[in-house]
């Protein structure tokens, strides 16, 4: 599965997760790394723009294309997820569901749905799995969002 990052050009090659394990994230608690992508390019646009302030617009992003084998992928089932897994902070029921995924090591990546679109999905990749060496980026290009997405 081709997956894709949108990041600072300085970062966007780094598939540590360091990030999220520095500042935590909805599904990792802070001190547990993750490396967050999405399932589409327009997806990982969405995200970063969700979570910029709006004064902020990077002009040194760039988007990677990451290859994640298909036989270490997951879809979580919505149904088993907690009733407040989209609220905004994030409940720790959250974070602790994705830690047993992660504990687990049973799958690399967890496909899990954007709060911004429910029915599109982000997936989530293990950078401690065993198999995180599997894991390949494909391509990295400059990115640059339109500017009359901050209007």
């Amino acid at each position: 599965m081709q997956v894709y990052r949108i990041a600072k050009q300085k970062y966007i090659k780094d598939l540590t997760g360091i990030g999220a394990k520095t500042v935590g994230g909805r599904w990792n608690p802070k001190g547990v790394a993750v490396l967050y992508t999405s399932t589409s390019a327009a997806l990982s646009a969405l995200e970063v723009l969700a979570h910029l302030p709006a004064a902020y617009f990077p002009d040194d992003m760039s988007i990677a294309t990451i290859e994640v084998p298909d036989t270490l992928i997951t879809t979580v089932d919505t149904k088993k997820l907690p009733n407040d897994w989209n609220e905004i902070p994030v409940p720790i029921e959250v974070q602790n569901f994705a830690m047993q995924w992660i504990t687990e090591e049973q799958y690399l990546g967890l496909k899990v749905p954007s709060i911004i679109i429910p029915k599109e999905q982000n997936l989530l990749v293990n950078p401690l799995h065993p198999r995180f060496n599997e894991v390949k980026l494909i391509d990295v290009e400059p990115f640059c969002f339109d500017t009359r997405l901050l209007k």
